[in-house]
Formats: structure tokens, C-alpha cells, sequence
């Protein structure tokens, strides 16, 4: 059975916006497996295998990027050195 590529393309398309619309990541990684699938499909067959109809012109894909909160640093806190009688310094390797 021989699948055009433009019907798989629209099948991408579909599964893209799918995955657009999806709230949590795993339902995405989902939709974006399945891309990842046609996209071997069409790949592996050789290219006389290959019918291509022209298609209308695709729209650029619009991409929301989210600014990745920034992490605050951490702060340790100085405690008073402990002294022992058989230490010999600060580290833990002054024997």
C-alpha cells in the first residue's frame, strides 16, 4: 500500500498541533514519538518509492519560548569550629 508523502505530512501536521494543545509533557513526548515515526516512515522508503503531490505552501511554525527561572544561590551558614584534642587542622584529610 503506498501512502503519499503529503498525506503523512498532514498526518504530522496533526499530531504537531495535538501536541501543541497537550498540558502535560508526557502526552507530548507522546505526539512528538509519533512525528518521530512517520518521519522514519517516509525516510526509509527509497526515493522512487517517494510520491510527492505539491502541497500549498506550509505556514513557519510559531515557537513560545519560556525563560527558565533563574536558580537562587544558596548560602551556608559559618558554625563555629569544633576543637579536638587529636586534630591537626581544618580538614577532614589533616590527620
Amino acid at each position: 500500500m503506498n501512502i503519499s508523502v503529503d498525506k503523512i505530512l498532514d498526518k504530522m501536521q496533526q499530531e504537531l498541533q495535538t501536541a501543541k494543545s497537550q498540558a502535560s509533557e508526557q502526552k507530548v513526548r507522546e505526539r512528538l514519538m509519533a512525528i518521530r515515526t512517520l518521519c522514519d516512515l517516509v525516510l526509509e522508503e527509497s526515493p522512487a518509492e517517494v510520491r510527492h503531490v505539491p502541497a500549498m505552501p506550509v505556514q513557519p511554525v510559531q515557537q513560545v519560548i519560556q525563560p527558565i527561572p533563574a536558580m537562587q544561590p544558596t548560602t551556608i551558614q559559618h558554625t563555629a569550629k569544633l576543637k579536638e584534642d587529636d586534630a591537626n587542622g581544618d580538614s577532614l584529610f589533616d590527620f
